[in-house]
């Protein structure tokens, strides 16, 4: 099917007669070009950043209609351009506010809607969490609607397609979480694709650009497919309409053992914070070194030193053990069977495989660990930096090309890790606060009675 996101500009509750305008010439535009289904971004109507929720119901009264005048605009838009319409908007509830999306066929039928689960920072200041992770039923296939910041959190995607999602779309708004002279957030950069490519559907998602009061946002919205290729992406300033052929996919379940099952979907089990930790110098083994040279280099090491984690990039016949401390220095060759504490550092190592899936990597974060290191190369890069921005952890990936390590942020540490410069230091103590914004914890605020898979 052919797919649209519409991205469109910040935007302010004064404007709505410029904004209802801008939604509409979107719509036009994704129907001009074909487009069976368009998506807009999160909020839409009328705004994200309300301010307060006093000068939503003030704006109100000077005559910005409601939830059910736009609910009603979309329904007609959809049935006379003869279009699907995906779009994000202030739902009203009473007193209440979510921060919603809704789907429309193109007959003008309402489909089904989301309210937004996992909260941004400011979100709190406006809305209440939805309580439900459900697919619509559509025409044209089972759909999932997750919204902006959803996306961070690897068991709502898992929700979608376990109760038989084959497409998600994904009304956003993304924050600027780099500087005003280098826009970035980790969403599409790389974690909106390795969200597609793990769990085996396409994803589009429509993002604003601009600015919303003092928000920055880095509009960049695009399209992917279920093997987690860009099929088109806007740039970060700019509106637009920008439309790909879409197939449906074919879900992956989302393997976990029993025990980790027991730590991800326990409603009642609360996450082990993280304890506060030391800076760890962390190396790659060189090439060719011998078992009995490594350790005896690591026993030449002063107490003094910084812990220090040595990782083998490459297998080694000799090396047996998964771990071997040596005074302050800890030699890792393989996945362990669990955590090991280690100078005030909680490390575990798991392989390629159990990578590519969220499973291990959440399971082990949620019982405190502040460094993850994943052997060898069956795994993608953006799966590796997705296992260290939802967890918020550090990610050294040990493969025979080398060493590369990915920061709580997803972002690559600077390294070097070379074995001619070989170790770098690492501030695990980042690994400690979960939040990725004020009032938005990746553990903390998880919702395990919502989830399955």
């Amino acid at each position: 099917m052919r797919v649209a996101v519409a991205q469109t500009p910040g935007t302010s509750l004064k404007e709505w007669r410029a904004t209802l305008a801008e939604l509409d010439k979107r719509v036009s535009e994704a129907r001009e070009q074909g487009a069976e289904l368009v998506v807009l971004p999160e909020c839409a109507w009328p705004a994200y950043s309300l301010g307060s929720v006093d000068a939503y119901w003030t704006a109100r009264r000077a005559g910005l209609p409601g939830t059910d005048f736009f609910l009603a605009h979309l329904a007609e838009t959809a049935r006379r351009q003869r279009i699907a319409i995906c779009a994000g908007f202030v739902e009203e509830t009473g007193e209440r506010l979510y921060n919603a999306a809704a789907l429309f066929e193109a007959d003008g039928h309402l489909a089904g809607s989301h309210r937004k689960c996992f909260l941004w920072d400011f979100d709190h200041d406006h809305f209440v969490p939805g309580d439900c992770i459900a697919p619509v039923p559509t025409c044209f296939g089972v759909v999932g609607i997750m919204i902006c910041a959803d996306a961070r959190l690897p068991e709502i995607p898992a929700t979608l397609v376990h109760r038989g999602a084959r497409l998600i779309l994904h009304p956003t708004a993304w924050v600027n979480a780099g500087t005003p002279a280098d826009p970035w957030n980790p969403q599409p950069d790389f974690l909106i694709r390795a969200r597609a490519a793990e769990f085996g559907v396409p994803i589009a998602s429509a993002s604003k650009w601009g600015a919303e009061g003092t928000t920055s946002l880095v509009g960049s919205s695009l399209i992917c497919d279920a093997a987690g290729k860009k099929l088109v992406q806007a740039e970060p300033t700019g509106s637009g309409v920008f439309v790909a052929e879409v197939e449906l996919g074919s879900p992956h379940a989302t393997p976990a053992t029993g025990a980790e099952r027991e730590v991800l979907l326990s409603p009642d089990r609360q996450p082990v914070r993280p304890k506060d930790a030391p800076e760890v110098e962390l190396a790659p083994v060189p090439a060719g070194s011998r078992r009995a040279e490594v350790l005896a280099e690591a026993a030449r090491r002063s107490p003094g030193m910084p812990p220090a984690i040595w990782i083998l990039s490459d297998r080694y016949d000799e090396w047996t053990e998964p771990a071997i401390q040596v005074e302050n220095t800890l030699v890792l060759t393989q996945p362990t069977s669990g955590m090991i504490d280690f100078g005030g550092a909680r490390v575990a190592a798991i392989s390629a495989r159990s990578a590519a899936t969220f499973a291990a990597t959440r399971s082990l974060a949620l019982n405190g660990t502040h460094l993850v290191v994943i052997f060898g190369s069956d795994v993608e890069e953006g799966a590796v930096r997705a296992r260290a921005c939802e967890n918020r952890v550090f990610v050294a990936w040990a493969r025979p090309e080398g060493l590369a390590v990915y920061d709580p942020t997803g972002r690559p540490h600077p390294g070097p890790f070379t074995d001619s410069g070989r170790s770098a230091l690492l501030p695990l103590r980042q690994a400690v606060d979960k939040r990725v914004a004020d009032r938005t914890d990746v553990l903390a605020d998880r919702t395990p009675a919502l989830y399955s898979f």
